[in-house]
């Protein structure tokens, strides 16, 4: 039996090292988080705080928490209430796991995708593009909005979303989508407590995205007294302010560190034979990207730009050999998707003994967090496949589905595990266009194609996967001595309340802003249409036989087995297989020179004056560099917001 612990934390009851106080705040904030990330990435266009790991918009939110401490210091001492104690070191850390969860499923990968497609197909759907002859027929139409009425006003806005005309049509979508994405949480916290023991007690892994988070918590931290962590401040700061103003006030210059700005130049230099395979290729100089670089191990900063212009050397080669009249060269994603498959099977197969215990103790019950995590996993897929099926899919294309998602799932946890990058897209790789790859459209049942690019909104891409923030919700739990059962709980709870808001505030924004009103940028209309389209494409002029995806992915895999071969074999190899998979996505083209400037800079300090004097000035510098730029460019989208102009903002 496992002992019920109450502690104090000043005269703060925690039961089992979970605060009530943290939690309650957590969750109440999950409403206006939601709000916020829908106003910058979806309505705005700015900003996009879910693009990159960890959260900026969760960090700031911990900072203004910190510079909240003092006022409750001075509350407390002057009414000795309980509720106006500081906040403790785990109780920022369980707020920053809740918005954290929260900015996950609002974020640019997740509901922020989907709820747009649920209003897109039947509004859009006419004689010329033959929708209605091609897949509307096949659409399972509790999940999507097809009231006319509600459309248009969604469309046009200024309208409020609870009138019975505009929010009946929205309830079986909400429910169908809302209960298809409770199950998917499930199973990604089942699948972190089968694999927390592995990853956590076992290798020991040390979850980078955390230590920024817990920097920042930490009591008594002497990187506040630290002069090169305000230097560094000092300078993204005053790099954001100017941007700022410059852009309410042209007049005044600005300091060119976000990429468009160079795109003009850039694209002057790749011109004429060659060169020209090179265009798209950008440049940025973003100071919190420098700085989260010096928080990376130098082999995979080194790997990131590596197999960045590896892959821009592809396209040189291949337009000079004529390799480009080859539909779909390079095949990057194909690439990109081989080198995650070989990551996760790499880490599925040395720890096939490890896992193989892990069942036997879930099953048999000698570990309740295991058995539970077993059970949530389960019943997870479980309801997932029932309800693919429910949508019109075959029992056997939903399990190669689901099989491949699990793959990527596995994969891009542990790569956050191990080393923490700050982004791992995979564009258009996932299950439906690997399926497609394999089979060829002509291949699947026109159902299974249909309802496999009905899933494309959570496969899309994967920069704000949850599944990576519910494994390191377990690491704050074991760091702070939390219960992992306390911890599934809240985490559970979390996600539920995260998806409650998201869609309701995505809905708020339709009827009050209008789609096609006030939304700001190309996001909500990309993200509406490209399933169709693609299914348009598919289905309307089917492409023929291309073996070429398939190989790439192959060679892709076998390309990230030689990599761990040769890490494992030759001590001084440079080359990370991580950098490899994660190098060719569209948030590399912006960040490899900030982490290739990182890179510069952190093996110079570490040559010359060693581990300690990279301790001791660039660590806090890098700190600096990050939150001084979140803390200022978070300030102007705020304003932003609540002036209802456009503000400068800090990232893409």
């Amino acid at each position: 039996m496992e002992r019920q612990l109450v502690l104090k934390v000043g005269e703060v009851e925690v039961a089992n090292g979970l605060s009530w106080r943290a939690v309650g705040l957590g969750l109440l904030l999950l409403l206006p988080n939601a709000y916020w990330v829908t106003m910058m990435e979806l309505v705005r266009y700015a900003g996009h705080p879910s693009n990159i790991a960890p959260f900026a918009n969760v960090v700031f939110i911990l900072i203004c928490l910190l510079c909240v401490n003092p006022l409750l210091r001075f509350l407390h001492s002057q009414t000795r209430l309980t509720w106006f104690r500081p906040f403790s070191p785990t109780e920022l850390m369980l707020v920053y796991l809740i918005l954290s969860i929260g900015t996950a499923w609002v974020g640019h990968d997740g509901i922020q995708v989907l709820m747009p497609q649920i209003v897109y197909p039947f509004r859009y759907a006419s004689p010329e593009n033959r929708w209605e002859e091609l897949f509307l027929p096949l659409l399972p139409k509790w999940l999507y909005v097809s009231d006319k009425i509600a459309l248009r006003n969604a469309y046009e806005g200024g309208h409020l979303f609870w009138q019975p005309e505009n929010f009946r049509p929205w309830i079986a979508p909400l429910l169908g989508w809302g209960s298809f994405c409770i199950a998917l949480s499930l199973l990604m916290i089942g699948l972190c407590l089968l694999v927390r023991r592995r990853w956590m007690d076992e290798e020991r892994l040390t979850y980078p995205v955390l230590y920024l988070p817990q920097e920042v918590t930490r009591p008594r931290n002497p990187i506040w007294r630290s002069n090169p962590f305000w230097l560094g401040f000092a300078a993204s700061a005053f790099v954001d302010i100017l941007n700022g103003f410059a852009t309410l006030y042209p007049s005044i210059p600005s300091i060119k560190v976000r990429v468009w700005h160079y795109d003009p130049l850039l694209a002057s230099l790749f011109v004429g034979y060659p060169w020209q395979a090179l265009q798209g290729t950008r440049m940025s100089f973003y100071p919190f990207a420098i700085g989260l670089g010096l928080l990376l191990p130098p082999d995979l900063l080194f790997s990131c730009w590596f197999f960045y212009w590896f892959e821009r050397l592809q396209r040189l080669v291949g337009l000079m050999a004529g390799w480009t009249q080859l539909p779909g060269y390079p095949w990057t994603n194909f690439q990109a998707f081989g080198g995650y498959a070989g990551i996760g099977l790499f880490a599925l197969w040395i720890a096939r003994k490890s896992f193989r215990q892990t069942a036997v103790r879930a099953i048999a019950g000698i570990d309740k967090n295991e058995r539970l995590g077993l059970a949530m996993f389960l019943f997870g897929l479980t309801f997932l496949l029932l309800f693919a099926r429910a949508m019109g899919m075959s029992f056997s294309t939903g399990l190669m589905f689901f099989a491949i998602y699990l793959l990527l799932l596995v994969s891009i946890t542990r790569i956050r595990a191990e080393l923490g990058p700050p982004a791992h897209d995979l564009h258009y790789a996932g299950p439906d266009e690997i399926l497609i790859a394999v089979f060829g459209p002509q291949g699947l049942p026109k159902r299974d194609l249909v309802v496999a690019k009905l899933f494309y909104w959570f496969n899309r891409a994967y920069r704000s996967l949850p599944c990576p923030h519910y494994l390191e919700g377990l690491k704050i739990a074991k760091d702070h001595r939390i219960p992992f059962e306390r911890t599934t709980i809240l985490m559970t709870v979390s996600s539920v309340f995260a998806i409650a808001a998201a869609m309701l505030v995505h809905v708020y924004a339709f009827y009050a802003y209008g789609i096609t009103a006030k939304f700001v940028g190309p996001a909500i209309t990309a993200f509406g249409g490209e399933p169709f389209w693609r299914l348009q494409g598919l289905l309307a002029a089917p492409p023929l036989p291309n073996p070429y995806p398939v190989r790439a992915m192959i060679v892709g895999t076998l390309f990230t087995l030689a990599l761990m071969w040769l890490r494992a074999s030759v001590t001084w190899f440079p080359l990370h297989p991580v950098g490899y998979a994660i190098s060719t996505s569209w948030s590399m083209n912006v960040l490899w020179m900030p982490l290739f400037i990182a890179y510069l800079g952190k093996m110079g300090i570490l040559r010359l004056g060693g581990y300690r004097s990279f301790r001791e000035t660039a660590l806090p510098f890098g700190i600096g560099l990050i939150l001084g730029e979140w803390t200022v460019g978070n300030l102007w989208l705020i304003y932003g917001v609540a002036r209802g102009i456009q503000t400068y903002a800090f990232w893409v």
